[in-house]
């Protein structure tokens, strides 16, 4: 009897374990009874705010009469100001572009660096910069054989100047 007891128990838990698994696979979930019964009113003890108060609607000016006419009519309403006109956006090719490190990029003829060939620098520009983590490699440090340049810079303090710092080894 016992036997058989744990067989049942066993073979339960195989089933209840492979159902399970079925449904993680399937993605199925069933549907929580409760998820929009209740509404949240924020923490215990706290007030909820008042709507805003409606602005009462302006009244229509009293028809003129003979008594009235002494006073002066108020001046109409002047128009707001016209909202402040949105700067074009600057276009890709121009020199105002944003480069990757977040700098403006200089015009083509007065950039420090060059775009390296296949992560290699040229001999002129032998300092390597990785643009994902704003790192500049030297010559002789311990990972710039191994680095792929994005840029090539002539020296170390050009750069800096361009927003990138120095590998820590």
């Amino acid at each position: 009897m016992i036997r058989l007891l744990r067989r049942v128990l066993r073979l339960g838990l195989l089933v209840g374990l492979g159902v399970g698994i079925v449904k993680v696979v399937r993605g199925r979930k069933a549907p929580d009874p409760w998820a929009d019964s209740w509404v949240s009113t924020g923490t215990p003890g706290a007030t909820r705010p008042s709507a805003a108060p409606v602005p009462a609607a302006p009244k229509p000016p009293a028809p003129a009469t003979a008594a009235s006419t002494d006073v002066a009519p108020p001046p109409p309403a002047s128009p707001a100001p016209p909202a402040p006109a949105r700067p074009a956006k600057p276009s890709r090719t121009g020199p105002a572009r944003k480069s990757p490190t977040g700098k403006a990029a200089e015009p083509p003829g007065e950039r420090i660096w060059v775009p390296a060939n296949d992560g290699v620098c040229p001999p002129s520009h032998p300092v390597k910069a990785k643009l994902s983590s704003k790192i500049f490699h030297t010559p002789g440090a311990r990972n710039y054989s191994r680095t792929k340049a994005d840029r090539c810079y002539p020296d170390e303090a050009s750069a800096q100047a361009d927003g990138l710092r120095p590998a820590l080894r």
